[in-house]
């Protein structure tokens, strides 16, 4: 018998599902992401949460968030209003990095070229799209990622973000 407890989680609020629908998702096999910030209800801005269906998040990730140590949760709940994270790599960068997979068991590292033509590598887990991008850049800075490169450089580590899970 399996020792997994089903959680349940509320359907998207309507503003919510409004905001959400103004956010590119990034996309991982059969999972959605919508990368973004959001506003709580206490008015607490996070700038680094993903979103995501409770079904294929499990299917993907195995563990809820609450219940994984590595990871931090916040509940739909709690979320008056999502919009575009500037800490965000663009989606289709992300998606790219996405269709490349992970780097090693559990990490992937990649390289982002920027359009002043510098480069910066990073370190993430298998959630690939908050980074922290070198001073004055930003996301229209992007013009090029390079998936599994950067090994024997300095890695920048991405951001660290919330999980918020809901019932479709």
């Amino acid at each position: 018998m399996s020792s997994f407890t089903k959680l349940e989680f509320p359907k998207l609020p309507e503003q919510v599902r409004e905001d959400l629908g103004n956010i590119i998702p990034s996309v991982d096999r059969d999972l959605t992401y919508w990368p973004c910030a959001a506003r709580l209800s206490n008015g607490t801005v996070l700038s680094c949460v993903y979103v995501v269906p409770e079904g294929p998040y499990i299917k993907y990730w195995g563990v809820y968030p609450q219940h994984d140590r590595g990871k931090s949760y916040i509940s739909i709940s709690d979320v008056e209003a999502l919009a575009e994270s500037p800490r965000r790599l663009p989606a289709k960068f992300a998606n790219e990095l996405y269709k490349n997979g992970e780097s090693g068991m559990g990490y992937t590292i990649f390289t982002v070229v920027f359009a002043d033509g510098s480069r910066q590598a990073y370190l993430t887990g298998n959630a690939v799209d908050f980074i922290r991008y070198p001073e004055g850049m930003g996301q229209n800075d992007v013009i090029e990622v390079l998936p599994h490169e950067g090994r024997n450089a300095e890695l920048v580590r991405g951001h660290e973000y919330y999980w918020c899970l809901f019932s479709e």
